[in-house]
């Protein structure tokens, strides 16, 4: 019982020591033109990775993050990781050979969110997907608990459940009167 209790320590000590402002978000966007959805991996405020599929006008898996591909994307790759809304210059990734970027607008106290893309080969300037994009209708995000946070409920239940096993299996001597 002593080596598993050490094993376990050990255990969550490792997984605790992983790197503190790393965090993975599951999202899902839907627009009028394409469905996005997937998992963002950041570290702080930076993109790191990005993963899933892309659904709608092209139906492709998303290919991982991107840089500058020309002067018509500028995004910067930073999500706002205290409340998850993406900057004006956006995410840029790439799926089925094509650059997609979500990036928002302010309106006013708000803000619009578009995804764009270059799938048509059209111009920048002429072409409504390439330029503003897709209006995003709604979108979620939220973030996946750390590998430390499944390991410390696996080791609290797994304490409670072996105290109740010793607690039912315990011998009470009998006393007569």
């Amino acid at each position: 019982m002593k080596l598993l209790s050490l094993l376990i320590g050990f255990a969550v000590a490792f997984v605790a020591s992983g790197s503190a402002d790393a965090a993975v978000y599951n999202f899902t966007i839907d627009s009028v033109d394409y469905d996005v959805a997937g998992q963002i991996t950041t570290t702080g405020d930076l993109v790191t990775s990005i993963t899933g599929n892309v659904t709608g006008l092209l139906v492709a898996p998303i290919s991982g993050i991107e840089g500058q591909p020309n002067i018509h994307y500028t995004s910067d790759n930073i999500i706002n990781s205290f409340a998850p809304i993406v900057s004006n210059s956006g995410v840029l990734f790439s799926a089925g050979g094509f650059f997609f970027n979500i990036y928002s607008v302010e309106n006013g106290p708000t803000f619009d969110y578009f995804i764009s893309t270059n799938q048509f080969g059209a111009d920048y300037f002429t072409d409504p997907l390439f330029n503003p994009g897709s209006l995003i209708l709604s979108g979620t995000i939220a973030a996946v608990p750390e590998l430390s946070t499944w390991m410390m409920m696996i080791v609290g239940f797994s304490g409670l459940y072996i105290a109740g096993f010793r607690r039912r299996n315990r011998i009470v001597p009998f006393h007569s009167n």
